[in-house]
């Protein structure tokens, strides 16, 4: 490189760094003023074209786009609104089933005919609509709306796919028995709307058992029917071609759907009230505070758009920067107001350590009366109406994003100026329209505050803010009594019930064979001995445990090897202390020593086995099991509760058994024990995972 060469490069560096040559050719700083902002480009909402069949079905066509691309989503009134309490999970059932099967084609036939021209099918139950979606290529578009037409008109809803469906369900509803969030979300739901309206209840394990077959079918036939329903159509499209296609596959579609009854009316709140969500042993605190909010033609809605952003609208706002940058209470603190077909609701949430719930809720209420009371800074507010209105083109870069903020405008009822003109009625509000917003909508006297957490440590703090009501997480009224207490029901086992003996599993991986899975139990000097090896995919884990008969943790050694991570624990327990360490690769903190106090009732990892083996179990027990977990070096509380009883048939034998759900740790688990005494493990599950043990020999000695 000659010396012009290097002053070029040299140059060109200087100026992607923003520095400049001096006159001496030295690098120096330059002063820049940034650029002045550019004009906001005024948004020119895409053209649609509307028609309707003479069935009642009414058709958006939109022409928009650059790639061959067409999407099409049918929305039919009643979705989760449509169901009856003792029903609830039936429209997702019915949306999970409606495309596995109809008169012509099978469910996997289904899938190999959108699949082979590169689109997908689906359907969906949302609060208030059932959609089916396909999308394709824009030269395939007839093969999509001849497979709409034949899940619409002929589906049959088989047995086998109801029954799948189902597992599904009740596997996801079984995770969600462990996820703080989603407990907050059915409770603040049931407090705020009522257990009796449709946007109040929620799916549970219990009315999903009871769905059938015949049920989806006469939700099917009072739900997709033409009369009612939106068809939008978006993409590479043009409209006499898609009136053609839908004439051809959708003309002939007959029927009206069935209104929907009247939702009782939600009740004013007129006082704050707590509803503590007991969560034994939670290591955090979901707090969830709100109260009934506005219906979709509200004419403060724009208004009330900015006082959100202020408010809790993004990581820029106050419970964000206060609750988290400010005092570190939190990951991040957010509000809402939604806009459902009905009345929505107006919510503010956090996630925090327990320590501090009773503080976040004080804080949460305060910014609430401070919006509501004092103007926002002109800054301030600027700030968040250039995002709002600045944002809004990203929501309509494709046809896809076009046709679903045109959909939902009007299936609310709405004008399309609520659409088109959204940036312009942002920049009109004012700080006066804020807090007028803000005073009419959000009311900190009448908030419903849901926390998730462990009442033991909550209750007092709590109760010193204002009444508290007690429930478990499945939504049951607790005792106050019965929670400060702390108490836990089979927190004590008698290890005389356990018998010598070897088990043997088949480990299966999406229905295949993969792997074994050992069990060893004796007496040893007055104790129990205990080794598991479970070898499975070139993954070995091999414990040995040594606990008494009323279930003292003595020793536990444990070895875990899945490819380059190793895992070594050896741990004793003298005089009530935790002795020896645990040696983690690094990426999960390496090498921990123990010395300290194990708290009274804990056990060590595989020890909770056994105690389901020897506990009084029948229908509608709810069991506490805590252990030590050697990865993350904390206490972990599992919540058991048999659900009912099974029979099971598996390599080693048919046996009645309980059916028992375990949450509270990593994964969700569904466990098939043994009627008999002791209850030992026949099956066990891996929700939302393809994985399960299957008992295939048990000796005794």
């Amino acid at each position: 490189m000659n010396g012009s060469s290097v002053a070029r490069a040299v140059s060109f560096a200087a100026l992607l760094l923003g520095l400049a040559l001096g006159p001496d050719g030295a690098l120096e700083a330059q002063q820049t003023e940034p650029p002045e902002p550019l004009r906001e480009r005024l948004l020119a909402f895409p053209e649609h074209e509307e028609f309707t069949l003479d069935n009642g079905l009414r058709v958006i066509v939109l022409s928009y786009g650059g790639q061959p691309v067409m999407s099409a989503r049918l929305y039919l009134p009643g979705g989760r609104a449509g169901e009856a309490a003792g029903q609830a999970g039936l429209a997702s059932l019915t949306a999970d089933v409606i495309t596995r099967g109809t008169t012509t084609r099978t469910a996997e036939e289904i899938a190999e005919t959108i699949e082979g021209v590169g689109g997908s099918l689906s359907a969906s139950a949302g609060q208030d609509f059932l959609t089916i979606s396909a999308t394709t290529l824009t030269e395939h578009r007839s093969t999509a709306f001849e497979l709409l037409e034949d899940v619409v008109e002929h589906a049959v809803f088989p047995e086998e796919e109801v029954e799948l469906a189902r597992r599904q369900t009740l596997s996801g509803l079984q995770a969600e028995l462990g996820q703080p969030q989603s407990l907050a979300s059915r409770r603040f739901a049931a407090i705020v709307f009522g257990e009796d309206h449709p946007y109040g209840f929620r799916a549970t394990p219990e009315t999903v058992q009871a769905l059938g077959r015949d049920d989806l079918v006469e939700f099917r036939d009072r739900t997709v029917r033409p009369e009612g329903a939106l068809l939008v159509v978006a993409g590479r499209v043009e409209r006499e071609e898609i009136e053609t296609l839908l004439r051809r596959h959708l003309g002939e579609w007959t029927g009206a759907g069935t209104p929907l009854p009247e939702p009782p009316q939600p009740e004013e709140r007129d006082e704050t009230r707590i509803y503590l969500v007991h969560r034994p042993g939670s290591a955090q605190s979901v707090v969830s505070l709100g109260h009934l909010g506005i219906e979709p033609g509200n004419p403060d809605y724009f208004a009330l758009q900015v006082t959100n952003r202020v408010l809790g609208g993004g990581s820029d706002a106050r419970l964000f920067q206060i609750l988290r940058e400010e005092k570190g209470w939190t990951y991040g603190a957010y509000s809402q107001f939604t806009r459902p077909a009905g009345r929505g609701h107006f919510m503010a949430q956090a996630e925090v350590r327990p320590e501090v719930t009773d503080s976040t809720v004080v804080e949460i209420l305060d910014q609430i009366r401070r919006i509501r009371e004092e103007p926002v800074p002109a800054e301030e507010l600027e700030g968040a109406k250039s995002f709002l209105a600045g944002s809004f083109p990203l929501r309509l870069e494709t046809a896809d994003q076009v046709a679903g903020q045109l959909a939902s405008t009007l299936l609310l009822g709405l004008p399309l100026e609520h659409l088109t003109e959204y940036p312009e009625r942002i920049r009109e509000v004012d700080a006066e329209d804020v807090r007028r917003a803000a005073a009419r909508y959000i009311d900190p006297e009448g908030a419903a505050v849901i926390v998730v957490g462990d009442g033991a440590q909550l209750g007092d703090r709590l109760e010193a803010l204002a009444p508290v009501e007690y429930f478990d997480v499945r939504g049951a009224p607790l005792a106050r009594e019965e929670v400060l207490a702390g108490e836990e029901v089979g927190s004590s086992w008698d290890g005389e019930r356990l018998e010598e003996g070897e088990r043997r599993y088949e480990v299966y991986v999406q229905g295949e064979p993969m792997g074994t899975a050992e069990y060893a139990l004796e007496r040893r000097d007055g104790d129990w001995l205990s080794r598991v090896l479970i070898s499975s995919m070139g993954s070995t884990q091999e414990t040995v445990l040594r606990f008494s008969s009323d279930f003292v943790p003595k020793a536990v050694t444990q070895e875990v090897s899945q490819g380059p991570m190793q895992i070594a624990a050896d741990l004793v327990v003298e005089d009530g202390r935790l002795l020896g360490s645990v040696d983690l690769p690094e990426d999960l903190g390496g090498r921990r020593e123990y010395d300290q106090e194990l708290p009274a009732g804990t056990l060590f990892p595989g020890m909770e086995e056994y105690a389901l083996a020897v506990a009084d179990l029948k229908e509608g027990v709810d069991l506490l099991v805590t252990y030590l977990d050697l990865t993350r070096g904390e206490t972990v509380r599992l919540e058991a509760r048999v659900v009912g009883e099974e029979e099971v048939t598996v390599p080693a034998g048919t046996f009645d058994t309980w059916r028992v759900e375990v949450s509270g740790g990593d994964t969700p688990l569904t466990l098939f024990l043994r009627k008999s005494p002791p209850h030992l493990l026949i099956r066990q599950e891996f929700t939302g995972q393809p994985v399960r043990f299957d008992l295939i020999a048990l000796t005794h000695p």
